[in-house]
This record gives structure tokens, C-alpha cells and sequence, in this order.
């Protein structure tokens, strides 16, 4: 089977830090492997990091990588009034078209936290897919325990893309109990990596990976990163790349 891989990168200020180092060091990492394997992959970027560097994405668009949004300040939208939710989206168009002189295409809630009044404005602002669902992660019960209602959803959604809403596509992220995720490919080693993507590529058309900005960076007071360190996770990313091939 040689399905396509989705690669896909939230775009946040680090974490435990909120510094922009995995945008100006990080995302450039990213860019030389993507480059090495001609991949084109898709960001969801917080409005906070394009207001700090605009011209980082800005070039990446000029790449042919799709530039999308994950909102503007990284908040729940699950935990904002309708209103604000409105307001969040609104602000988020507003920066793409001064800042980066387009519209994004997509949209990726943070911490997943989309729910039925944020995919209806998406629609009504127009963009064209929503990857936030995230069906078989067992993970994500683990992080949100107390969200147990959310995260079933989520774990019974369709697995590949369907119609959401009217004129909205949704593009779940993908997962066999263990999600398709930065944490999996920090952890397993590369014999597993092909194994596990194997197995994914039974059950959806186009496996949707996704990491953070931040896994590309050195974090002090990550207990993830010293056990499992950042240049593991290149290293393995890097092989997972070549079976796109």
C-alpha cells in the first residue's frame, strides 16, 4: 500500500515557555526535511506566533505549503461563548489577510477542542476543512480525562474525510488507539514506526500526522523530551518521511 501521508504541524508559542523558539528554530528544521523528502505539508498557525513572524510564513506559503489556522490565541474554543468564538475567527481572518495576504483554507482547534458552534462559523467564514476530530486516540482520554463525553465523540467519529457540515470537509487526524503523532514517533523505534504506519494504511486513505513547532526543539522542563529527546524525534521523523516514498 502506498498511501499519502498528511504531514501537519501546530504551530504554537512553546511550551512551558510560550517562547517563539520552535517557529525561528524549529519550523527551519522542519523546512530542511520536508525539502530533502519533497513534502508539502499543512501548518495551523496561532495568530500570536504570525504577528511575531510574519515573514517566516510568508516564505513557507511561497513553498506551496498551506498556511491554516489554529485560532488566534491558542484558547478552547470549547470553553468560549459563542461570541467569542465569532470574535476569535474573526480576528484570525483579519491577521491572515493583512499580515500574510490570504485566506486560510483550514482550521485546527486547539487541544481539539472543537465542538458544533465553532464548525458552523467556520463554515459561515468560509473555510473549507476542519481537522480536529481525532478518532481511535485513546491518548486523548488520558490528557482530558475529565472531558469523557468530548473525547468519545471524537474516538466514534469517521475515520477519513467526509462532509461535516453543507460546505465544510472534515480531515480527522489519525490513530489506531496510539495516535499518529509526534509522541509515537519520539517513542517507537523505526521498525515499529513502519510497522504501525502499515497497519494505519489499512484503514485510512491518507494518514494524517501531526507534531508541534516545539517538538523540534531542546525543552528543559519537558520529562517527555528528556526521556525521549528532540533529535530522536528528527531522526525518526526523518525515516517516516522516506516511506512516503
Amino acid at each position: 500500500m502506498s498511501n499519502k501521508i498528511i504531514f501537519s504541524i501546530d504551530v504554537e508559542p512553546d511550551l512551558h515557555t510560550g517562547k517563539f523558539d520552535g517557529i525561528t528554530i524549529g519550523l527551519s528544521i522542519f523546512e530542511g526535511l520536508c525539502d530533502k523528502h519533497n513534502i508539502k505539508p499543512t501548518l495551523f498557525v496561532t495568530g500570536t506566533c504570525i504577528q511575531e513572524h510574519p515573514d517566516i510564513f510568508t516564505k513557507l506559503k511561497k513553498k506551496g505549503w498551506d498556511i491554516s489556522s489554529h485560532g488566534f490565541s491558542h484558547k478552547r474554543f470549547d470553553e468560549m461563548s459563542f461570541s467569542e468564538k465569532e470574535d476569535e475567527l474573526k480576528s484570525v481572518l483579519k491577521l491572515f489577510k493583512n499580515k500574510l495576504k490570504m485566506v486560510p483554507k483550514g482550521f485546527r482547534a486547539p487541544q481539539h477542542s472543537i465542538d458544533s458552534d465553532t464548525l458552523d462559523l467556520l463554515e459561515k467564514y468560509g473555510f473549507e476543512y476542519d481537522s480536529s476530530y481525532t478518532p481511535l486516540n485513546l491518548l486523548q482520554l488520558f490528557f482530558f480525562p475529565s472531558r469523557f463525553k468530548k473525547w468519545l465523540g471524537n474516538f466514534i467519529s469517521p475515520l477519513n474525510p467526509y462532509k461535516i457540515r453543507k460546505n465544510l470537509i472534515e480531515i480527522p487526524t489519525s490513530s489506531l488507539i496510539i495516535p499518529f503523532v509526534s509522541l509515537t514517533v519520539r517513542i517507537f523505534p523505526k521498525s515499529l514506526i513502519r510497522i504501525y504506519l502499515y497497519k494505519l494504511r489499512w484503514f485510512y486513505k491518507e494518514p494524517v500526522f501531526y507534531a508541534h513547532s516545539w517538538d523540534f526543539i531542546k525543552l528543559n522542563e519537558s520529562k517527555v523530551d528528556s526521556a525521549f529527546s528532540h533529535k530522536r524525534f528528527i531522526k525518526n521523523l526523518d525515516y517516516l518521511m522516506s516511506l512516503q516514498k
